[in-house]
């Protein structure tokens, strides 16, 4: 009887290190996923109001390279004229972000004349700046994945997570 008991904790440890083991790896992808987009926040510099007269002397090519790479819709060469025509005008320094720059460009009628920064500004002003969402997935899923609920498979968590996240965050019983 001893033995089979032995055997038994043994098979739950065995079972909980593999669980664990599954669950870090889905972690580890789940974090390179989320920074695999880290590029593309390069391009919000290009467009930071205090850094204009500074960019006015010396131009940044790298953070153009870098944007032109990850958006692969935008003309290098129009947006580079673009913006060194911004960093140069008085009225353009006066901006608090992305969302200002874009809705003076949107007031003075500038969509034209600034096409390829203006394309960029509607990028810009849709990615999302945190990875608040993320670490409310990563909440959620410790909030359902209890040490009582061990033993649920993996499609259940999986379809309980979602249902818990696509509820305004709300905590399952």
């Amino acid at each position: 009887m001893k033995l089979q008991g032995k055997r038994k904790r043994e098979n739950i440890h065995i079972n909980r290190t593999v669980a664990a083991k599954e669950i870090c790896d889905d972690i580890t992808n789940q974090v390179k996923e989320i920074f695999c987009f880290i590029s593309h926040y390069s391009a919000v510099s290009l467009l930071e109001a205090p850094k204009f007269q500074e960019y006015e002397k010396k131009f940044s090519t790298q953070i153009l390279d870098e944007t032109t790479n990850v958006f692969s819709m935008l003309q290098k060469y129009h947006l580079k004229t673009e913006v060194g025509v911004i960093y140069r005008r008085s009225d353009f320094r006066n901006m608090n972000g992305a969302i200002s720059l874009r809705q003076f460009i949107i007031e003075n009628n500038l969509q034209i004349t600034f096409s390829e920064t203006y394309k960029l500004l509607k990028i810009i002003v849709t990615i999302p700046m945190t990875t608040a969402e993320a670490e409310r997935c990563f909440s959620t899923l410790k909030r359902i994945k209890t040490f009582l609920r061990s033993t649920m498979s993996e499609d259940r968590l999986s379809a309980l997570a979602m249902l818990s996240i696509e509820t305004s965050g709300s905590v399952l019983p």
